[in-house]
Parts: C-alpha cells; sequence; structure tokens
C-alpha cells in the first residue's frame, strides 16, 4: 500500500469515527469499533490522536454494569466556535456555536447610512465578538466562518449579485480569510438555511427549504449535497413569474414571485391599505376587516401557486417554509396545503421552519462544521438544541 493509500484511509477511518461520536454524544472505544467495523487498534490509534489534538476528550461512564465503569469518548465541544454570519438589512446576525452546534450567543448589528460604513461596522464587531470569545473556547478557539449573502454566490465562493448590499464584494471571502486566518465559506442564504434544517431539525439527505423574507429564496439539498447548478445560481426561485406583466422587480423581469409572496410584499400590501409600521407577527387576522383579510388570502394564494411549481419540479420528501409570519400563524400553511390540489402534487410533509430568521445564520455555523470535521454531514438533530 502507498503512502497516499493508507493516508486516505485514515481520513476516512476518522470520517467515521467522528460521525458516530457525534451522532451518539457519548461512546466507547469497543462500541465505535462494532459499529464502524474498525479494529480496535486502528479504532485507538485514531481515538489517541483525536485526545491529543484535544477534539475529543474521554470520562467514565454514570453507569456500570458490574466491575470497572467504561470509558466514554465525547467531542470536545468548548475546545473551539464557529461563526455564523447572516448578512442583510437592516440587520446583520452573527451566530456563535460551539464545536457541537449549541448556540451560544446571537449578536444583532444594525445597518448604517452607508454601504461601506455598514461592512465596516460588521467587521469591527466580528473583532469583538472573536475576542469575547476565543478565552472561552480553547485550545482551538474561532475555527471558521460562515457567511450568508442575500443574492446569488457563483461555486467559486464569489459574490455576483445581492440586490440590497452593493458593498458585497465579489472577493470578500479572500478579506475576510487575511483578516481572521480561519477558513472563510460564503454561500446564497436559503443554501445555508436548507444545510440548518437538515443538521439542526431534519435529518433527511433530501430537503427543500423556502425562505420568504425580504425575497424569496429555495435551498435544494439532494443525497446531502447542496444542489448549486451550474455556476451557483440554482434556486432563485423568487424569481420564476407567476404574474404575466406583473409587479416590476429588481431583476429585471416583471411579475416574480417574490413580489406577491414574500413577507415584505405583504407588509407593503398591508401598509397601503392603512396599517402603518405593521407587526406581521402580532396580526390577529381573524379581528382585521374584510379587506386586509382579503390581501393576506391573496397572499396565500401566490404561496401556494408558487409551492406547486416546485413541488412538481422537484417532487420531493420534505418542504420547509421558512416564514415567520406563517410560522406565528400555523393556520395559514394549512390554508396553503388545502390549496395543493393537484392530483401530480407528490410530496411527504410540508412544515414550518421552527429556526426562523436564525436559520441562516446557522447553517454558515454548520457548514464550517462539516468542514472542520471533514465529514459527509452532520446530524445535531437529537441534541434538543432550543432556537
Amino acid at each position: 500500500m502507498s503512502t497516499g493509500d493508507a493516508s486516505y484511509i485514515r481520513v476516512l477511518n476518522r470520517r467515521l469515527l467522528i460521525e458516530q461520536i457525534i451522532e451518539k454524544g457519548e461512546i466507547s472505544r469497543i462500541e465505535l469499533s462494532r459499529l464502524t467495523g474498525l479494529n480496535r487498534s486502528t479504532v485507538s490509534a485514531q481515538v489517541n490522536r483525536m485526545l491529543e489534538e484535544g477534539l475529543i476528550v474521554e470520562k467514565p461512564s454514570d453507569v456500570s454494569n458490574g466491575g470497572r465503569k467504561p470509558i466514554l469518548i465525547r467531542m470536545n465541544a468548548e475546545s473551539g466556535f464557529t461563526l455564523g454570519i447572516d448578512i442583510d438589512a437592516p440587520v446583520t446576525l452573527v451566530q456563535v456555536t460551539d464545536l457541537l452546534g449549541k448556540p451560544i450567543q446571537t449578536y444583532h448589528l444594525q445597518s448604517c447610512s452607508s454601504n461601506q460604513e455598514t461592512m465596516d461596522n460588521i467587521l469591527h464587531e466580528i473583532d469583538h465578538i472573536i475576542e469575547t470569545h476565543s478565552s472561552q473556547f480553547t485550545p482551538h478557539q474561532l475555527v471558521g466562518i460562515g457567511l450568508g449573502v442575500h443574492g446569488i454566490v457563483d461555486n467559486e465562493h464569489k459574490v455576483v449579485f445581492t440586490p440590497k448590499q452593493s458593498w458585497a464584494a465579489p472577493d470578500i471571502k479572500q478579506q475576510m480569510e487575511d483578516r481572521y486566518d480561519v477558513p472563510v465559506y460564503i454561500d446564497n442564504n436559503a443554501n445555508l438555511s436548507v444545510y440548518a434544517e437538515q443538521v439542526l431539525q431534519h435529518p433527511s439527505e433530501n430537503l427543500l427549504c423556502v425562505t420568504m423574507y425580504s425575497g424569496i429564496g429555495l435551498g435544494i439539498l439532494e443525497d446531502n449535497t447542496i444542489n448549486r447548478g451550474t455556476r451557483g445560481f440554482a434556486g432563485e426561485i423568487g424569481h420564476m413569474i407567476v404574474q404575466r406583466n406583473g409587479l416590476p422587480c429588481p431583476c429585471g423581469n416583471k411579475g416574480c414571485w417574490e413580489r406577491y409572496a414574500s413577507e415584505k410584499s405583504l407588509k407593503r400590501k398591508v401598509s397601503a391599505l392603512g396599517i402603518e409600521d405593521v407587526n406581521l407577527n402580532e396580526l390577529k387576522i381573524e379581528d382585521l376587516e374584510e379587506e386586509y383579510r382579503e390581501a393576506i388570502d391573496e397572499y396565500v394564494d401566490y404561496v401556494a401557486v408558487g409551492l406547486n411549481n416546485v413541488i412538481n419540479i422537484f417532487n420531493p420528501q420534505t418542504v420547509i417554509v421558512n416564514s415567520e409570519f406563517i410560522h406565528h400563524h400555523p393556520l395559514l400553511l394549512k390554508q396553503v396545503e388545502e390549496r395543493l390540489t393537484s392530483r401530480i402534487n407528490d410530496y411527504e410533509q410540508l412544515v414550518s421552519s421552527s429556526l426562523g430568521r436564525q436559520a441562516c445564520s446557522l447553517g454558515g455555523a454548520m457548514i464550517v462544521l462539516k468542514d472542520y470535521y471533514e465529514v459527509k454531514t452532520l446530524d445535531f438533530s437529537g441534541y434538543g438544541y432550543q432556537y
């Protein structure tokens, strides 16, 4: 066997062990050998190496079946941390997680008067956040940053188009890597959202997640891989035309789905009817006057039109709708589903996201951990984290 082959096998063995340790939470060396099929000497060699790195820790089991308590292995969650960042306006979210994906703290950074000032402020605040948490998570400290952009990011992690953040330069990845000396991953917000859903809530190999805030995006997860398309443009479902010669869209078309079914579009319509500075989540729909209820009913119609198209194109197992408005008014999701009447609408479940606006920043943090552990995917869904 060549040196290269041996090195490759060690990487595969390490991946198998890490996936099992993460999935089980705590596990013995003997059990690791049984579940992975690796012999005990291979398991011990890998475990000893990870102990030296500070990646895992050992402790006696709390349960004994007689005799000496078995020694259990778990990931050393406190040895480092990640940052997941959702750059948006007027608020950018920064999510700090430990190395087991547990949310530690969420920061809300306000936009400034200019694009450059906003970017400078974000970087300044990130500096402070890293300094605050580096002393708490040793020896590895910050292991990476995952950055979500509301726009198009190509397959080389370069920002192609951002309708709201013109300052998001194509080389922002390199700028941040030079500044923080850690890997930086940049992706579309919907792609990061669907990955967060898989890792933290829905451990399925195939998922769709529709994000419906200022615009509409589609995260597509197929066989544990994010489908980005040929150049990274896949999932721009908000620019699917649902109304011929309809409302103009910044993308250049007219009648795009997000002009009718995003939360921003609903808020605009309700405000035009007379409710200023409306908080959609606090609306008591049943108490509204008829014209407002008609506006919401039309919104639900358009949501269903788009989802009908998504379902017929992808034939998904699970469709996750990430909308705080729909999540706070669960009856609306039922009304959407009632409108999916086609006999070829084949899917298993339509669910509302419980991650909400944190999905993108959490997904950024999870992408970092996936690469850090060099695994095919992660599964923290059984850890019971609160969001």
